[in-house]
């Protein structure tokens, strides 16, 4: 497989891609060159580091569905090419900025869904920075590299310290997958109320396990039988197969103060008519640009139920799902696959199978390269 090297434009608008030398290039990746393209790798030269900024070696990546929206143009066609994805990302601090007092190399840290804010709109100043409405380029890639990389840079104030007690291996899905559950969950948490987690995956395994952690009754919804023993031992205390009528029905008698969906589909009317009167309806699984979400619009506004969206979380919220996930022994169930099986893992990603998150062992590329052994690029999924 033919690897591509090109160098990062120093001007951080420009985003130019000028080839460089096998030699130049400093950060490995895993890509894409063109919308629904085959992975690929490319070699890149990060700009010089600023006085604000981070750069780390990459240990573990993880990878997120949102990826494949992405790669595959679902959520737009204004991605810049070529697109190195990933926003679950744990390393080791390579190198500070002059300016960065709060890291130094060595230490363990993480980064996630983004990488800028403006800090003074409305949004920043309420706490909100996920939401800033200022910043030109927010999401940690495209245009920037992100983290299917060895290398990652960033401004400081975006990483966070691991904690400890976090197993680094598996802690990368807790930047995405855990704060996109724990942040709305823990907004509209009622203790020893009855939630529900529409969706046992990569998503609905970490909102099962934090709502059950919060003193919420946890009901787990699937289309998938098969999965109530792992629903009920990650803390469901009741178990719905969706596909079910008369279980739905009995759902519905007995409802919910709260229900967080995870799972992509778009017709809500039958959980939504599942939620208490004066009860939240949480959506946080994204769907492709353009869809509509169904409901009952009447159930809405009569039985005064709040139906709200959820952006992952601010980045004290994110330190708080770090720090709740360690002080609760929670993590991601993974399947760990190493740097030369990137592909395999997209693929898994892709079709939908993991099992719950997928993550990459980036540190596997360095220790190839340091044992003189061949490290084996796939050309097909």
């Amino acid at each position: 497989l033919t690897t591509i090297f090109i160098r990062m434009s120093e001007d951080p608008f420009s985003f130019a891609r000028i080839p460089c030398s096998k030699e130049e290039a400093d950060t490995h990746c895993w890509g894409f060159g063109e919308a629904k393209g085959k992975m690929q790798r490319f070699d890149f030269k990060l700009p010089a580091l600023g006085e604000n900024e981070m750069k780390i070696k990459i240990t573990h990546a993880g990878l997120c569905h949102s990826d494949v929206f992405i790669a595959d143009g679902e959520w737009g066609s204004n991605v810049t090419w070529p697109c190195v994805p990933g926003h679950e990302i744990v390393g080791v601090v390579d190198q500070v900025g002059e300016k960065v007092k709060t890291f130094k190399p060595g230490e363990n840290v993480c980064f996630g869904v983004f990488r800028d804010c403006c800090g003074s709109c409305a949004c920043c100043r309420s706490g909100n920075d996920q939401l800033c409405s200022e910043t030109t380029f927010k999401p940690t890639y495209d245009p920037y590299l992100g983290g299917y990389s060895t290398s990652f840079q960033a401004r400081a104030d975006f990483f966070y310290h691991l904690p400890n007690g976090l197993d680094p291996a598996r802690s990368a899905p807790i930047l995405c997958a855990g704060a996109t559950t724990f942040a709305p969950l823990q907004r509209y948490c009622i203790p020893s109320g009855r939630c529900g987690v529409i969706g046992v995956g990569g998503l609905g395994h970490m909102a099962i396990q934090y709502a059950a952690a919060m003193g919420m009754h946890v009901v787990a919804l699937s289309t998938s039988a098969d999965k109530m023993k792992e629903a009920m031992d990650m803390g469901a205390k009741e178990f719905i197969v969706t596909k079910d009528p008369e279980q739905m029905k009995n759902l519905q008698k007995n409802k919910l103060d709260l229900c967080i969906n995870t799972a992509l589909f778009y017709d809500l009317t039958d959980y939504l008519a599942a939620v208490k009167n004066g009860g939240t309806f949480i959506q946080v699984a994204a769907p492709a640009a353009g869809e509509n979400l169904k409901f009952n619009f009447f159930d809405l506004v009569v039985n005064q139920k709040q139906l709200v969206g959820s952006l992952v979380g601010s980045r004290l919220e994110v330190q708080q799902t770090l720090d709740f996930s360690a002080d609760h022994k929670i993590m991601p169930i993974t399947e760990n696959f190493s740097w030369a099986d990137f592909p395999k893992a997209y693929a898994k990603l892709h079709d939908g199978k993991p099992k719950f998150r997928c993550v990459v062992d980036t540190h596997t590329f360095a220790e190839q390269i340091a044992n003189s052994q061949e490290v084996i690029f796939h050309e097909n999924f």
